[in-house]
């Protein structure tokens, strides 16, 4: 498929119900990524055959900047989710079930403070959450290219492309899974997960199903 990136508005998605766009302060910042096993910018056909089909499983991951949740500092330490649901995850009728991973550096205090943090944020996308394992997490940005890998069992690489190179931004058909998130559509380069606590297995093709940006909750 032809690689066109799309932008709403100026390439900046941001999901609503969070602190930041009701212009309220928030304690936590960071990095955001996100990956799904369908497209996010796509032509028409595309969509129509995928909307039903695909889209249950998707990858979250956060790396804090700044900020502490319920007193507890997180700067410089990651988190990532990841999700396996009944059917596409932008239905919210669609049960769904998620393992987190949080950093393994994180102490004790931090690691429920990181879990807490990821459910009151992202509880309605993540469902029921049926493990939390600490894990060594890579999380790199350099330029428009951002690395998630969690050992062997998750991986997100994406490229985002500045706003000049968007267009025909009706062909983006969805919004970032979680609130406080502003994000470029990208594409995915190498995406999936193995989580057989989930029994959930998924990679995709190179193509535009990722979000990239930032989070501020």
């Amino acid at each position: 498929m032809k690689t066109i990136f799309g932008a709403l508005g100026v390439a900046l998605l941001t999901a609503g119900g969070s602190a930041w766009a009701q212009g309220e302060s928030a304690g936590v910042t960071g990095f955001y990524a996100e990956a799904r096993s369908l497209a996010i910018y796509a032509g028409a056909c595309h969509y129509n055959g995928e909307v039903n089909t695909a889209g249950a499983e998707a990858i979250l991951a956060w790396k804090v900047r700044e900020g502490a949740f319920n007193g507890v500092d997180l700067k410089g330490l990651s988190a990532v989710a990841v999700v396996a649901g009944t059917g596409n995850l932008s239905d919210a009728e669609q049960t769904r079930k998620t393992v987190l991973y949080v950093d393994s550096r994180a102490t004790k205090v931090q690691r429920d403070a990181l879990s807490a943090m990821v459910t009151r944020n992202a509880g309605k996308t993540i469902g029921t959450l049926t493990a939390v394992k600490g894990a060594s997490i890579v999380f790199d940005r350099a330029g428009e290219s951002t690395k998630v890998s969690v050992g062997k069992e998750v991986r997100l690489e994406g490229l985002a492309y500045p706003c000049e190179h968007c267009k025909m931004e009706s062909q983006v058909w969805y919004s970032p899974l979680t609130p406080g998130v502003n994000a470029m559509v990208g594409q995915g380069l190498n995406t999936g997960f193995t989580e057989k606590s989930l029994g959930v297995s998924w990679q995709h093709e190179p193509v535009d199903n990722v979000y990239l940006g930032t989070f501020r909750w």
